[in-house]
């Protein structure tokens, strides 16, 4: 029961890094890049993985700015297996870059049979090229 538990919720857990090709992008710029999917320590089954391009301003909570991609999977996860599944989109062309305390991120999600998820942030710099 321990050990089930600790697979659950502990390092026993898949994991799930999105890897990008560089941290700087220019609205309207193609980001690219790849997900990485370590396994526990157990056989788990991945149903998906979802990917969100979010923005955190001072004083509110994260918001979405746009969906980017979800993978369908439903497939099986050896223990520390690693897969890597290519990334890319185009940034929207109209980002508020008026204030400067405002970021944005990418958000990773791996979604697994029984709706655990284990997730991945990664925060982008755009800039006014």
């Amino acid at each position: 029961m321990l050990a089930k538990l600790f697979n659950w919720f502990g390092p026993g857990m898949p994991k799930v890094d999105l890897v990008l090709s560089k941290t700087e992008y220019a609205p309207g710029e193609k980001v690219t890049g790849s997900f990485h999917l370590i396994g526990g320590l157990n056989q788990q089954t991945i149903q998906r993985l979802e990917c969100d391009l979010m923005k955190k301003s001072p004083g509110n909570k994260p918001s979405l700015l746009q969906p980017i991609t979800t993978v369908l999977m439903n497939r099986e996860l050896e223990p520390k297996e690693e897969s890597e599944y290519p990334f890319h989109f185009i940034l929207p062309e109209t980002l508020d870059l008026d204030d400067a305390e405002t970021t944005y991120f990418l958000q990773t999600k791996l979604v697994l049979h029984n709706d655990a998820k284990t997730s991945d942030m990664d925060e982008i710099h755009i800039v006014i090229r």
